[in-house]
């Protein structure tokens, strides 16, 4: 939560999360399928139960200030957007285990705390986004890709995505012509060199993802 927190206290305008699941069915927020690199435990986020994994530190193996910090819940991460001006940008993440039903899970929790207006879906898991859709075709999603499988604007489209979070790399005058064309948002990642992110603003990119937001909003001058 530490960083969720610093992110909106910089002025980022959404943060981003990655959406695993317990062996006991609570949504938890982890970038990685197992436990090891940012914890001192072990093992897979989805074969343990949720109580194991509250007792696990995530903060100390970034810094000693964040000794101490816990994996929060998908519950946790929504109520604390929805007392801040903050919108959020969810990813389902699929690998060795696919979720069986996740998605209708991650909806009944962002139309708890309404904050449907204010969310994207996003996954490299396409499947997963177009049942996103057959649930509820309000939901914004947004079609992630890989600079080794770059997706095209017209085809997200097609699939009935309202945005595209591609890699930087492959972002071009000639990409955003048909994005705008398309009416599809472009969201691309990682950016941190401040060339590039001042190149993107000239282009009419909709949103930059960034592990820096406050040194980028100096240098773009946003609100």
């Amino acid at each position: 939560m530490a960083a969720f927190i610093k992110a909106f206290e910089a002025g980022a305008h959404a943060i981003e999360i990655d959406i695993q699941r317990s062996a006991d069915g609570v949504l938890v927020v982890i970038h990685d399928e197992t436990v090891n690199r940012t914890t001192q435990g072990r093992g897979y986020v989805y074969s343990a139960p949720f109580s194991w994994l509250r007792q696990l530190d995530a903060g100390y193996k970034f810094s000693a200030r964040f000794r101490g910090e816990r994996i929060p819940t998908l519950e946790e991460v929504l109520s604390f957007v929805e007392s801040t001006s903050l919108s959020l940008n969810i990813e389902l993440k699929m690998g060795k285990m696919i979720y069986h039903g996740i998605e209708e899970q991650v909806l009944a929790e962002i139309k708890r705390h309404g904050l449907t207006n204010r969310t994207t879906i996003s996954s490299f898991y396409y499947p997963s986004l177009l049942r996103i859709k057959e649930l509820d075709e309000v939901q914004p999603i947004a079609l992630l890709c890989s600079k080794y499988s770059p997706v095209a604007p017209s085809y997200a489209k097609q699939f009935g995505a309202e945005a595209v979070h591609p890699h930087w790399r492959t972002v071009t005058p000639s990409y955003m012509n048909e994005a705008l064309q398309q009416g599809i948002k472009v969201r691309p990642y990682t950016v941190n060199d401040l060339h590039v992110a001042k190149v993107f603003q000239t282009w009419g990119i909709d949103a930059i993802i960034t592990n820096h937001p406050q040194r980028l909003r100096s240098v773009l001058g946003v609100g």
